[in-house]
């Protein structure tokens, strides 16, 4: 058994009672802790059902994250009202006076995720009052148009678990990943294929050590020179092998993105992805 998960059973009450939402749970493996400003869009979510989800800021209004982390147990969205938006954090552990928390006013979802293939996986949070823009903390996302080429390095944010002594810091991190061939990615795990919507990028063989991504870290956006290219939707695989990290791939779904973010209906909490239901008739 590694150092890293008999740290975590220690520590995790220490955490959780410091932050009482969160139910901590391993994020990174072989992260570099990051500043205020290299990646003020980083954002995080709490719902009913998940202690945390990453999410990104698409301007003062809005957030991006998955359909994942915005539908219960039976694909439902949840109440906005229930959903915690935060931005503007370093630490988990503590509350500066850089953080904004709203709460959510609508959801959202991509109205053709596909919950067995994870297809279409992205959601749109909007919240009840505004960010505080200017921030030195918190910007919008600059979102990817163009192709990402295999072997290109990019950064995985989110926030990693650090143990020191007996206490553990979830602090703001970023991993580094390679982007990787999409078909290489689908033969290493052909029951979940890698679609051309999607951008695989991380570990392929087992590293006992990381850096990788853990269950903590769904959501979590990858950039790649400074622009959103993904947000991380399976293959978690905290340092596993042939379950490479998965990724909605952004510059597919920028049209989409732009209609939600001028939309005047109101979606009703408990709204259900057609195609999620087509998928189990």
């Amino acid at each position: 058994m590694s150092l890293y998960p008999l740290l975590l059973l220690i520590a995790a009450p220490v955490l959780g009672f410091a932050v009482n939402e969160l139910q901590p749970e391993p994020l990174f493996l072989g992260g570099t802790v990051t500043n205020f400003g290299q990646f003020p869009a980083a954002a995080y979510i709490v719902t009913p059902e998940r202690s945390l989800c990453g999410a990104t800021v698409l301007n003062q209004n809005h957030v991006l994250t998955l359909a994942q982390c915005a539908l219960n147990a039976t694909y439902n969205t949840f109440n906005p009202r229930l959903v915690r938006v935060h931005a503007g954090v370093l630490d988990l552990n503590s509350v500066s006076a850089s953080r904004q928390t709203r709460l959510g006013d609508v959801i959202f979802v991509h109205p053709n995720f596909k919950a067995h293939s994870l297809e279409n996986d992205l959601a749109v949070i909007r919240v009840q009052s505004p960010f505080n823009f200017p921030s030195n903390e918190i910007e919008p996302a600059v979102r990817q148009t163009r192709i990402v080429a295999n072997g290109v390095v990019c950064n995985l944010v989110g926030w990693g678990a650090i143990a020191v002594e007996l206490d553990l810091n979830c602090q703001f991190q970023r991993l580094l990943q390679l982007i990787s061939d999409r078909d290489m990615c689908s033969s290493l795990r052909r029951n979940m294929p890698v679609f051309e919507n999607m951008i695989c990028a991380g570990n392929t063989v087992a590293i006992a050590a990381g850096p990788s991504p853990c269950e903590g870290s769904l959501g979590s956006g990858l950039y790649c020179n400074g622009v959103l290219t993904g947000l991380l939707s399976f293959g978690i695989n905290c340092g596993t092998a042939n379950n490479p990290p998965t990724y909605t791939q952004i510059r597919f779904f920028n049209p989409w993105i732009e209609q939600q973010l001028n939309r005047t209906d109101r979606p009703p909490a408990g709204f259900s992805p057609l195609s999620v239901l087509e998928s189990y008739e």
